[in-house]
């Protein structure tokens, strides 16, 4: 299994709004340790649902906690042997709901992203992997800049 690092989530979330933003750390460790699933840690879409939940409902920063979450989720997915199976404005309504409480976030996840057939082209590294994320849903991530 591949993780997140409070680290990685900072990183992504200084990437996305473009400026290193205010963050409460104990929130922040917070929501990073949703996607750990203790005892059994093998259940990916779970524990994905876990940790775009954490981000998006204990907002550990000041601004940009919607896009760090599409972002972490994707990331932690295509890292775990999922792709994304959804365009970017359809992405955009799925986070929306979850946000809104319209859905639950195992249902995101299950709207989001399918078992991969094979690994994401060229990614080395968890940091390629998040920069290709942030360039392949730019649309998404400027949609869901309004209000973030």
């Amino acid at each position: 299994m591949e993780y997140l690092t409070t680290h990685d989530l900072v990183w992504i979330n200084t990437t996305i709004t473009g400026s290193a933003e205010p963050y409460n750390y104990v929130t922040l460790e917070a929501a990073m340790a949703g996607q750990y699933s203790y005892g059994d840690s093998r259940d990916v879409p779970a524990q994905a649902a876990n940790l775009f939940s954490s981000l998006l409902f204990r907002a550990p920063f000041a601004s940009g906690n919607i896009r760090t979450a599409l972002v972490a989720v994707l990331s932690f997915l295509n890292a775990n042997g999922y792709s994304t199976r959804v365009t970017d404005e359809e992405a955009v309504g799925i986070v929306q709901a979850v946000a809104h409480r319209q859905t639950n976030p195992a249902q995101a996840i299950v709207d989001l992203c399918a078992p991969a057939n094979q690994a994401a082209p060229g990614v080395a590294s968890l940091r390629k992997l998040i920069a290709m994320e942030c360039n392949t849903h730019r649309e998404a991530l400027e949609l869901l800049a309004v209000g973030d």
